[in-house]
């Protein structure tokens, strides 16, 4: 599954620095706790997965959907997200 989001001005999608998320590498090795340093882009992009044989996961999250049930994160549902959403998503 993919998941639409934003990204960080670290580079980093917006779920790595939810409240209470662990650090990624390169946080921990610039001291930085989660959203430190960060702004969070208004900008919806699309967050591509892969299986274990590196093929694209085709199925887009819906935003505002829980990923990884009760230890996972709820994608972000803003307009910006949505209309993302509806563009990829439309037939």
């Amino acid at each position: 599954m993919a998941y639409i989001g934003h990204r960080c001005g670290c580079g980093h999608m917006d779920a790595q620095h939810k409240a209470g998320a662990a650090k990624t590498a390169c946080q921990a090795r610039a001291g930085l706790s989660c959203g430190g340093g960060c702004r969070k882009s208004v900008k919806s992009v699309l967050a591509p997965t892969f299986d274990v044989k590196a093929r694209p996961i085709a199925r887009v999250v819906t935003p505002g959907e829980r990923i990884g049930g009760n230890n996972g994160f709820v994608t972000c549902g803003c307009d910006n997200c949505q209309a993302l959403y509806e563009q990829l998503t439309a037939q």
